[in-house]
C-alpha cells in the first residue's frame, strides 16, 4: 500500500514529518520535567554516540557537564516561565569529547504533560571560527600598540596610557611618575656600527629597561628613535628615582661596546624623572615637557645619570 502524495492527506504529512525528524542534521531532543530523555532523533545518537535506548535511561546532567540536578530544576522553571528561548552549553559524547551546542528550547504540552522539546545544533565550527577571529583581533590589537623593533609599547599606546593615568592621578589623589630615557651618543654608535647593530643594541636596551621596571601597572615604551619612556602609576618620587637608577645600571651592565661615546666605553643612558602629585590638573603634554626638562638636565650634567623633579608636593 502506497502513501498518498496529496499534501492535504494526514498520513502524507505525518510521513514528511517523520522523514524530517530522521534526516535533520540538528538534534531533536525531548526531555521531561525531571530532565530525563524521552525522545531523540538519529542525529542525536550519531553526534553523542549513545543509542536511543541508552539515552532513555539517562538524565541531561549525564551528558551536559554544566548541569546538575539543582541547575536542571532552575532551568525547568525558566522553561515553564519563558516557553521558548536559546542558550549555549556543552554535551559530552560517549567518547568523552565536549561538543559546544546551541539549544533552542521549546515548552510543549501533550496529553496533560509538559516537555522540553529542544532543537540542538552542533556549533563546533562556529566556536572555532569565533576563537580564530578573537585571536586575529588580539594579534591586530597587539601589533597596533607594540613597537615592531623592541616589542615594547609604541608611542601611540604610550600616549593613550599617559592620558588615562594623568586622569587617574587626579581622581585617586595618588602620585604619578614618568621616566624618559635616552641612549647616550647613539647617533655616533649607529654611524660607526651600522643600523643592524644599532637595532640590536636598541633591542637589548629595551629588554634591560623592561626587566628593571617592576612597578605594577607600569608602561614601558619606545618613545621614538633611541628614546624610551616609562609610566609609573601610584609611584612616589623616591621609588621612581630608584627604579630609574636600576634601569640606568641595567643598561650599563649590558656592556655594549661604544668607543665613540665620550661618556663611557660602553652604551649608557641618561634618564629624567618627573613625579606629580596634588590636585592641580596637568595635561600629558605638560607632563612630557617637565620630564623632558629633567632628562635635559641629566644630559647637561654629564649624561649616564638620573635627574628628577617632583612637582605639586
Amino acid at each position: 500500500m502506497t502513501t498518498s502524495k496529496d499534501p492535504g492527506d494526514p498520513s502524507y504529512r505525518a510521513m514528511l514529518t517523520q522523514v524530517t525528524v530522521d534526516k535533520l542534521a540538528d538534534m531533536i531532543i525531548w526531555l521531561d520535567e525531571h530532565g530525563r530523555y524521552v525522545f531523540v532523533n538519529p542525529a542525536t545518537t550519531r553526534l553523542l554516540g549513545y543509542s536511543a535506548d541508552e539515552l532513555s535511561r539517562m538524565h541531561v546532567w549525564d551528558v551536559d557537564p554544566h548541569f546538575d540536578e539543582a541547575r536542571w530544576r532552575a532551568h525547568w522553571a525558566e522553561v515553564v516561565a519563558r516557553k521558548s528561548f536559546r542558550l549555549e552549553t556543552v554535551n559530552r559524547s560517549r567518547a568523552g569529547v565536549d561538543i559546544p551546542i546551541e539549544v533552542t528550547v521549546n515548552l510543549v504540552e501533550h496529553e496533560g504533560r509538559r516537555f522540553n522539546c529542544s532543537i540542538v545544533r552542533d556549533i563546533t565550527e562556529r566556536k572555532r571560527f569565533e576563537a580564530e577571529l578573537r585571536a586575529l583581533n588580539d594579534r591586530i590589537y597587539r601589533l597596533s600598540v607594540t613597537d615592531a623593533l623592541t616589542g615594547l609599547a609604541n608611542r601611540r599606546h604610550f600616549d593613550i596610557q599617559l592620558d588615562a593615568e594623568s586622569r587617574r592621578q587626579l581622581q585617586w589623589a595618588r602620585p604619578l611618575s614618568l621616566v624618559l630615557a635616552d641612549v647616550d651618543a647613539f647617533k655616533a654608535f649607529n654611524d660607526a656600527h651600522g643600523h643592524v647593530e644599532g637595532d640590536d643594541a636598541l633591542q637589548r636596551v629595551a629588554g634591560a629597561l623592561q626587566a628593571a621596571v617592576s612597578v605594577p601597572g607600569a608602561t614601558v615604551a619606545r618613545y621614538g628613535g633611541e628614546e624610551f619612556a616609562c609610566i609609573l602609576p601610584g609611584t612616589p618620587h623616591g621609588q621612581a628615582m630608584a627604579v630609574a637608577e636600576q634601569a640606568r645600571q641595567a643598561v650599563q651592565a649590558l656592556g655594549i661596546a661604544h668607543a665613540q661615546s665620550a661618556v663611557a666605553p660602553h652604551v649608557t643612558a641618561s634618564l629624567g624623572v618627573l613625579t606629580v602629585q596634588g590636585a592641580q590638573p596637568r595635561s600629558p603634554d605638560e607632563l612630557l615637557r617637565l620630564a623632558d626638562r629633567a632628562l635635559y638636565r641629566a644630559k647637561r650634567e654629564g649624561r649616564n645619570r638620573v635627574v628628577g623633579e617632583c612637582v605639586g608636593a
